[in-house]
Protein backbone atom coordinates (compact mmCIF):
# COMPACT_ATOMS: atom_id res chain seq x y z
CA UNK A 1 0.00 0.00 0.00
CA UNK A 2 1.41 3.38 -0.97
CA UNK A 3 0.23 6.68 0.48
CA UNK A 4 1.04 10.02 -1.11
CA UNK A 5 1.20 13.53 0.32
CA UNK A 6 -0.91 15.81 -1.83
CA UNK A 7 -0.23 19.27 -0.43
CA UNK A 8 3.34 19.81 -1.61
CA UNK A 9 2.99 23.12 -3.41
CA UNK A 10 5.38 25.94 -2.79
CA UNK A 11 8.34 24.01 -1.45
CA UNK A 12 11.94 24.22 -2.58
CA UNK A 13 14.63 21.57 -2.77
CA UNK A 14 16.98 21.72 0.19
CA UNK A 15 19.44 19.54 -1.73
CA UNK A 16 20.38 22.61 -3.78
CA UNK A 17 20.49 24.84 -0.73
CA UNK A 18 17.09 26.56 -0.75
CA UNK A 19 14.49 26.68 2.01
CA UNK A 20 11.05 28.25 2.26
CA UNK A 21 10.20 30.76 4.93
CA UNK A 22 6.58 29.63 5.07
CA UNK A 23 4.69 29.20 8.33
CA UNK A 24 1.45 27.70 9.43
CA UNK A 25 -1.47 29.78 10.75
CA UNK A 26 -1.08 30.52 14.43
CA UNK A 27 2.72 30.42 14.37
CA UNK A 28 4.25 32.92 16.77
CA UNK A 29 6.92 35.44 15.90
CA UNK A 30 10.38 34.32 16.94
CA UNK A 31 11.98 36.13 19.85
CA UNK A 32 15.80 36.26 19.94
CA UNK A 33 17.24 34.14 22.77
CA UNK A 34 19.16 35.59 25.65
CA UNK A 35 22.90 36.10 25.24
CA UNK A 36 24.96 32.93 25.04
CA UNK A 37 27.25 31.82 27.85
CA UNK A 38 31.03 31.95 27.39
CA UNK A 39 32.66 28.77 26.11
CA UNK A 40 32.81 26.10 28.82
CA UNK A 41 30.57 28.00 31.23
CA UNK A 42 27.02 27.54 32.43
CA UNK A 43 24.49 30.34 32.29
CA UNK A 44 21.02 30.62 33.81
CA UNK A 45 18.86 32.42 31.26
CA UNK A 46 15.16 33.11 30.74
CA UNK A 47 14.29 34.28 27.22
CA UNK A 48 11.05 36.02 26.38
CA UNK A 49 8.34 33.44 25.71
CA UNK A 50 6.71 33.71 22.26
CA UNK A 51 3.01 34.49 22.49
CA UNK A 52 0.33 31.89 21.85
CA UNK A 53 2.10 28.88 23.32
CA UNK A 54 2.44 27.02 26.61
CA UNK A 55 5.92 28.43 27.22
CA UNK A 56 9.28 27.35 28.51
CA UNK A 57 12.18 28.52 30.64
CA UNK A 58 15.83 27.84 29.97
CA UNK A 59 17.11 26.33 33.20
CA UNK A 60 20.73 26.41 32.08
CA UNK A 61 22.85 26.41 28.96
CA UNK A 62 26.44 25.33 28.38
CA UNK A 63 28.54 26.49 25.46
CA UNK A 64 31.03 24.27 23.64
CA UNK A 65 33.44 25.26 20.88
CA UNK A 66 31.63 23.41 18.08
CA UNK A 67 28.14 22.80 16.74
CA UNK A 68 26.21 20.16 18.70
CA UNK A 69 24.57 17.66 16.33
CA UNK A 70 24.20 14.60 18.50
CA UNK A 71 21.33 13.48 20.69
CA UNK A 72 22.08 13.49 24.42
CA UNK A 73 21.92 10.53 26.79
CA UNK A 74 20.86 10.94 30.42
CA UNK A 75 21.69 8.69 33.36
CA UNK A 76 22.76 8.81 37.01
CA UNK A 77 21.95 12.51 37.27
CA UNK A 78 24.17 13.48 34.34
CA UNK A 79 23.62 14.40 30.72
CA UNK A 80 26.16 13.21 28.13
CA UNK A 81 26.58 14.64 24.63
CA UNK A 82 29.17 15.14 21.91
CA UNK A 83 30.24 18.26 20.02
CA UNK A 84 32.01 19.24 16.82
CA UNK A 85 34.81 20.49 19.08
CA UNK A 86 35.78 16.77 19.21
CA UNK A 87 34.74 16.25 22.83
CA UNK A 88 32.27 14.18 24.81
CA UNK A 89 30.83 16.11 27.77
CA UNK A 90 29.21 15.03 31.02
CA UNK A 91 27.24 17.75 32.82
CA UNK A 92 25.13 17.68 35.95
CA UNK A 93 21.57 17.35 34.64
CA UNK A 94 20.10 19.68 37.28
CA UNK A 95 22.64 22.48 37.29
CA UNK A 96 24.59 22.11 34.06
CA UNK A 97 27.87 22.17 35.95
CA UNK A 98 30.56 20.19 34.07
CA UNK A 99 31.61 16.85 35.53
CA UNK A 100 34.22 15.98 32.93
CA UNK A 101 35.25 16.33 29.28
CA UNK A 102 36.79 13.59 27.13
CA UNK A 103 38.54 14.69 23.94
CA UNK A 104 38.85 12.63 20.76
CA UNK A 105 40.55 13.56 17.47
CA UNK A 106 37.40 13.94 15.40
CA UNK A 107 33.89 15.38 15.41
CA UNK A 108 31.53 13.65 17.84
CA UNK A 109 28.01 13.57 16.43
CA UNK A 110 26.80 10.22 17.70
CA UNK A 111 24.56 9.73 20.72
CA UNK A 112 26.35 8.26 23.75
CA UNK A 113 25.23 4.83 24.93
CA UNK A 114 25.27 4.23 28.70
CA UNK A 115 25.69 0.74 30.15
CA UNK A 116 27.39 -0.85 33.17
CA UNK A 117 29.16 2.33 34.25
CA UNK A 118 30.56 3.17 30.81
CA UNK A 119 29.69 5.75 28.19
CA UNK A 120 30.22 4.65 24.57
CA UNK A 121 30.71 7.13 21.73
CA UNK A 122 31.79 7.14 18.08
CA UNK A 123 34.07 9.81 16.61
CA UNK A 124 35.12 10.91 13.14
CA UNK A 125 38.67 9.94 14.11
CA UNK A 126 37.63 6.38 13.24
CA UNK A 127 37.34 5.00 16.76
CA UNK A 128 34.61 3.74 19.03
CA UNK A 129 35.35 4.77 22.63
CA UNK A 130 34.28 3.45 26.02
CA UNK A 131 34.94 5.85 28.91
CA UNK A 132 34.10 5.70 32.59
CA UNK A 133 30.77 7.46 33.06
CA UNK A 134 31.79 8.85 36.45
CA UNK A 135 35.17 10.39 35.68
CA UNK A 136 35.61 10.28 31.89
CA UNK A 137 38.70 8.05 31.98
CA UNK A 138 39.30 5.92 28.90
CA UNK A 139 38.40 2.24 29.33
CA UNK A 140 39.15 1.18 25.74
CA UNK A 141 39.00 2.33 22.15
CA UNK A 142 38.69 0.31 18.92
CA UNK A 143 39.19 1.38 15.32
CA UNK A 144 35.94 0.73 13.47
CA UNK A 145 36.92 2.41 10.19
CA UNK A 146 34.90 5.55 10.80
CA UNK A 147 37.60 8.11 9.92
CA UNK A 148 36.47 11.25 8.08
CA UNK A 149 38.33 14.54 7.66
CA UNK A 150 36.55 17.48 9.28
CA UNK A 151 36.76 19.45 6.04
CA UNK A 152 34.50 16.91 4.36
CA UNK A 153 31.73 17.87 6.78
CA UNK A 154 32.21 21.62 6.73
CA UNK A 155 29.75 22.56 3.97
CA UNK A 156 26.75 20.25 4.01
CA UNK A 157 24.62 20.66 0.94
CA UNK A 158 27.00 22.78 -1.13
CA UNK A 159 27.72 19.75 -3.32
CA UNK A 160 24.77 18.21 -5.21
CA UNK A 161 26.31 14.79 -4.58
CA UNK A 162 24.61 13.16 -1.56
CA UNK A 163 27.96 12.91 0.20
CA UNK A 164 27.70 16.68 0.61
CA UNK A 165 24.95 15.90 3.12
CA UNK A 166 26.91 13.32 5.09
CA UNK A 167 26.08 15.07 8.34
CA UNK A 168 25.22 12.21 10.70
CA UNK A 169 27.05 9.49 12.58
CA UNK A 170 25.89 6.04 13.56
CA UNK A 171 25.50 5.85 17.33
CA UNK A 172 26.48 2.82 19.42
CA UNK A 173 23.81 0.64 21.00
CA UNK A 174 24.62 -1.72 23.89
CA UNK A 175 22.55 -4.89 24.35
CA UNK A 176 23.45 -8.07 26.27
CA UNK A 177 27.13 -7.27 26.59
CA UNK A 178 27.63 -6.29 22.95
CA UNK A 179 28.04 -2.88 21.31
CA UNK A 180 26.58 -2.46 17.82
CA UNK A 181 27.48 0.45 15.54
CA UNK A 182 27.63 1.33 11.86
CA UNK A 183 30.63 2.85 10.09
CA UNK A 184 31.73 5.01 7.21
CA UNK A 185 33.57 1.94 5.83
CA UNK A 186 30.20 0.29 5.07
CA UNK A 187 30.34 -2.26 7.87
CA UNK A 188 28.08 -2.94 10.82
CA UNK A 189 30.22 -3.87 13.82
CA UNK A 190 29.58 -5.88 16.96
CA UNK A 191 32.09 -5.49 19.80
CA UNK A 192 32.44 -6.91 23.29
CA UNK A 193 31.18 -4.16 25.61
CA UNK A 194 33.80 -4.82 28.30
CA UNK A 195 36.90 -5.05 26.09
CA UNK A 196 36.16 -3.49 22.69
CA UNK A 197 37.14 -6.69 20.87
CA UNK A 198 35.36 -7.00 17.52
CA UNK A 199 33.14 -10.11 17.58
CA UNK A 200 31.79 -9.76 14.04
CA UNK A 201 31.40 -7.32 11.16
CA UNK A 202 28.87 -7.31 8.34
CA UNK A 203 29.60 -5.54 5.06
CA UNK A 204 26.84 -3.56 3.34
CA UNK A 205 27.32 -1.89 -0.03
CA UNK A 206 27.88 1.67 1.24
CA UNK A 207 28.52 3.78 4.31
CA UNK A 208 26.35 3.12 7.36
CA UNK A 209 25.16 6.28 9.12
CA UNK A 210 22.03 4.83 10.69
CA UNK A 211 21.98 3.75 14.31
CA UNK A 212 21.17 0.08 14.98
CA UNK A 213 17.86 -0.98 16.49
CA UNK A 214 18.06 -4.25 18.42
CA UNK A 215 14.94 -6.28 19.16
CA UNK A 216 14.58 -9.97 20.13
CA UNK A 217 18.15 -10.83 19.17
CA UNK A 218 18.01 -9.13 15.76
CA UNK A 219 19.88 -5.99 14.69
CA UNK A 220 17.91 -3.83 12.24
CA UNK A 221 19.93 -1.21 10.38
CA UNK A 222 19.90 0.71 7.11
CA UNK A 223 22.74 1.60 4.75
CA UNK A 224 23.51 4.13 2.07
CA UNK A 225 23.25 1.20 -0.35
CA UNK A 226 19.47 1.71 -0.07
CA UNK A 227 18.63 -1.41 1.95
CA UNK A 228 17.46 -2.22 5.46
CA UNK A 229 19.11 -5.30 7.00
CA UNK A 230 18.11 -7.76 9.70
CA UNK A 231 21.21 -9.35 11.27
CA UNK A 232 21.49 -11.94 14.00
CA UNK A 233 22.95 -10.17 17.03
CA UNK A 234 25.15 -13.09 18.06
CA UNK A 235 26.63 -13.99 14.68
CA UNK A 236 26.04 -11.11 12.28
CA UNK A 237 24.37 -13.47 9.81
CA UNK A 238 21.81 -11.74 7.61
CA UNK A 239 18.19 -12.83 8.03
CA UNK A 240 17.02 -10.57 5.23
CA UNK A 241 17.89 -7.41 3.28
CA UNK A 242 15.16 -5.23 1.76
CA UNK A 243 15.85 -2.41 -0.74
CA UNK A 244 13.64 0.59 0.05
CA UNK A 245 14.69 2.85 -2.81
CA UNK A 246 17.05 5.44 -1.32
CA UNK A 247 20.00 5.99 0.96
CA UNK A 248 19.05 5.18 4.54
CA UNK A 249 20.21 7.65 7.18
CA UNK A 250 17.28 7.12 9.50
CA UNK A 251 17.38 4.77 12.49
CA UNK A 252 14.91 1.92 12.24
CA UNK A 253 12.13 1.46 14.77
CA UNK A 254 11.26 -2.13 15.65
CA UNK A 255 7.95 -2.73 17.43
CA UNK A 256 5.05 -5.18 17.41
CA UNK A 257 6.45 -7.37 14.65
CA UNK A 258 7.18 -4.47 12.33
CA UNK A 259 10.20 -2.40 11.40
CA UNK A 260 9.68 1.23 10.40
CA UNK A 261 12.31 3.03 8.36
CA UNK A 262 12.70 5.87 5.86
CA UNK A 263 15.11 6.94 3.15
CA UNK A 264 16.26 9.61 0.75
CA UNK A 265 13.67 8.33 -1.68
CA UNK A 266 11.38 10.49 0.46
CA UNK A 267 9.23 7.72 1.76
CA UNK A 268 8.49 5.94 5.02
CA UNK A 269 8.05 2.15 5.01
CA UNK A 270 6.81 -0.54 7.36
CA UNK A 271 8.51 -3.92 6.98
CA UNK A 272 7.58 -7.31 8.35
CA UNK A 273 10.18 -7.98 11.05
CA UNK A 274 10.36 -11.68 10.21
CA UNK A 275 10.59 -11.54 6.42
CA UNK A 276 11.51 -7.98 5.47
CA UNK A 277 8.44 -7.71 3.24
CA UNK A 278 7.26 -4.13 2.68
CA UNK A 279 3.80 -3.90 4.28
CA UNK A 280 3.13 -0.30 3.35
CA UNK A 281 4.92 2.76 2.02
CA UNK A 282 4.09 6.42 2.53
CA UNK A 283 5.45 8.43 -0.40
CA UNK A 284 5.99 12.18 0.02
CA UNK A 285 5.50 12.59 -3.71
CA UNK A 286 8.85 14.23 -4.37
CA UNK A 287 12.56 13.56 -4.10
CA UNK A 288 12.78 15.25 -0.73
CA UNK A 289 14.82 13.24 1.73
CA UNK A 290 13.86 11.82 5.10
CA UNK A 291 16.77 12.12 7.56
CA UNK A 292 14.64 12.08 10.71
CA UNK A 293 13.93 8.79 12.50
CA UNK A 294 10.48 7.46 13.46
CA UNK A 295 9.00 7.31 16.95
CA UNK A 296 5.87 5.36 17.86
CA UNK A 297 3.17 6.68 20.20
CA UNK A 298 -0.38 5.36 20.54
CA UNK A 299 -0.57 3.70 17.14
CA UNK A 300 1.00 6.61 15.28
CA UNK A 301 4.49 6.85 13.77
CA UNK A 302 5.80 10.43 14.00
CA UNK A 303 8.69 11.52 11.77
CA UNK A 304 10.19 14.69 10.32
CA UNK A 305 11.42 15.33 6.77
CA UNK A 306 13.97 17.38 4.94
CA UNK A 307 13.26 19.82 2.10
CA UNK A 308 9.47 19.67 2.18
CA UNK A 309 9.51 20.77 5.84
CA UNK A 310 6.83 18.39 7.09
CA UNK A 311 6.33 16.58 10.36
CA UNK A 312 3.94 13.68 9.86
CA UNK A 313 1.98 11.23 11.94
CA UNK A 314 1.21 7.97 10.11
CA UNK A 315 -1.07 5.09 11.08
CA UNK A 316 1.12 2.14 12.08
CA UNK A 317 -1.14 -0.44 10.43
CA UNK A 318 -1.91 1.22 7.10
CA UNK A 319 0.53 4.11 6.65
CA UNK A 320 -2.42 6.50 6.26
CA UNK A 321 -1.76 10.14 7.14
CA UNK A 322 -3.22 10.97 10.54
CA UNK A 323 -1.79 14.38 11.33
CA UNK A 324 0.71 16.81 9.81
CA UNK A 325 2.59 20.06 10.29
CA UNK A 326 4.18 22.23 7.63
CA UNK A 327 6.46 24.99 8.83
CA UNK A 328 9.59 26.89 7.89
CA UNK A 329 12.12 24.36 9.23
CA UNK A 330 14.04 21.45 7.79
CA UNK A 331 13.48 18.59 10.23
CA UNK A 332 16.54 16.34 10.48
CA UNK A 333 15.86 15.87 14.18
CA UNK A 334 13.87 12.93 15.57
CA UNK A 335 10.70 13.88 17.47
CA UNK A 336 10.07 13.37 21.17
CA UNK A 337 6.38 13.03 22.13
CA UNK A 338 5.28 13.71 25.72
CA UNK A 339 1.76 14.47 27.01
CA UNK A 340 0.25 15.21 23.58
CA UNK A 341 3.08 17.58 22.65
CA UNK A 342 5.69 16.82 20.01
CA UNK A 343 9.14 18.39 20.41
CA UNK A 344 11.47 18.49 17.43
CA UNK A 345 14.52 20.42 16.31
CA UNK A 346 14.32 22.51 13.15
CA UNK A 347 17.14 23.97 11.09
CA UNK A 348 17.08 26.76 8.54
CA UNK A 349 19.46 28.42 6.14
CA UNK A 350 21.00 31.83 6.61
CA UNK A 351 18.41 34.55 6.20
CA UNK A 352 15.42 32.32 6.98
CA UNK A 353 13.52 31.78 10.21
CA UNK A 354 12.51 28.43 11.70
CA UNK A 355 15.74 27.27 13.28
CA UNK A 356 15.30 26.15 16.87
CA UNK A 357 13.35 23.79 19.11
CA UNK A 358 9.66 23.56 18.21
CA UNK A 359 6.77 22.41 20.38
CA UNK A 360 3.76 21.15 18.41
CA UNK A 361 0.46 20.19 20.01
CA UNK A 362 -1.14 16.91 18.90
CA UNK A 363 -4.92 17.30 18.52
CA UNK A 364 -7.12 14.75 20.30
CA UNK A 365 -8.50 11.93 18.18
CA UNK A 366 -6.25 12.60 15.19
CA UNK A 367 -7.42 10.40 12.31
CA UNK A 368 -6.81 10.16 8.60
CA UNK A 369 -10.43 11.14 7.98
CA UNK A 370 -9.89 14.72 9.09
CA UNK A 371 -6.09 14.96 8.70
CA UNK A 372 -5.77 17.68 11.37
CA UNK A 373 -2.72 19.84 11.81
CA UNK A 374 -0.21 19.58 14.58
CA UNK A 375 -0.80 22.97 16.17
CA UNK A 376 2.18 25.25 16.62
CA UNK A 377 2.86 25.87 20.30
CA UNK A 378 6.17 27.72 20.55
CA UNK A 379 9.71 27.87 19.26
CA UNK A 380 12.94 28.45 21.14
CA UNK A 381 14.97 30.16 18.40
CA UNK A 382 18.60 29.19 17.82
CA UNK A 383 19.83 31.83 15.41
CA UNK A 384 23.61 31.73 15.78
CA UNK A 385 25.77 29.04 14.21
CA UNK A 386 29.19 27.51 14.58
CA UNK A 387 28.98 25.70 11.25
CA UNK A 388 32.13 26.71 9.33
CA UNK A 389 30.25 27.88 6.24
CA UNK A 390 27.72 29.82 8.33
CA UNK A 391 24.82 28.51 6.26
CA UNK A 392 22.80 26.46 8.74
CA UNK A 393 21.38 27.47 12.11
CA UNK A 394 18.94 25.83 14.48
CA UNK A 395 18.67 22.38 16.07
CA UNK A 396 19.70 19.12 14.38
CA UNK A 397 20.00 17.32 17.72
CA UNK A 398 17.05 15.18 18.74
CA UNK A 399 15.48 16.38 22.01
CA UNK A 400 15.23 14.16 25.07
CA UNK A 401 12.51 14.90 27.65
CA UNK A 402 12.99 13.85 31.29
CA UNK A 403 10.75 15.05 34.15
CA UNK A 404 9.36 18.05 32.23
CA UNK A 405 12.81 19.18 31.09
CA UNK A 406 13.92 19.07 27.45
CA UNK A 407 17.63 18.52 26.77
CA UNK A 408 19.12 19.23 23.33
CA UNK A 409 22.05 20.82 21.55
CA UNK A 410 22.17 23.57 18.93
CA UNK A 411 24.25 24.39 15.88
CA UNK A 412 25.30 27.46 17.89
CA UNK A 413 27.46 25.13 20.01
CA UNK A 414 25.21 25.51 23.05
CA UNK A 415 23.63 22.67 24.98
CA UNK A 416 20.29 23.57 26.55
CA UNK A 417 18.20 22.33 29.47
CA UNK A 418 14.70 23.78 29.08
CA UNK A 419 11.98 23.50 31.71
CA UNK A 420 8.47 23.15 30.34
CA UNK A 421 5.77 25.36 31.77
CA UNK A 422 2.29 23.86 32.21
Amino acid sequence: MKQRLGRLTGFLLVGIGLTLGACQPGMATETPPASLPPVGEVSQTTPTVPSGGPGYQIRWSFRTEGAVWGTPAIGDGAVYFGSDDQSLYALDAQSGEPRWEFTTQGLVRSRPALADGLAYIASDDGYLYAVDAQDGQLAWRTNVGNFLEAEERESPGTNPDPSGFDTLQSSPVVVDGQVFVGSLDGNVYALAADSGDITWRFATGQRVRATPAVEDGIVYIGSWDGSVYALEAQTGRARWATPIGGQVQTTALAADGRVYSASRKASVVALDAQTGEILWEYDYGSNMWVESSPVLVDGTVYIGSSGNMYVLGLDTQTGALRVSYWGSSVFWSTPAVVNATLYIGGIAQRGYSGGGLLALEIPPGATGATEPYLRFGWILPVTETLMPDGEWHGVASSPVVVDDTVYFGGLDGVFYAVDLEP
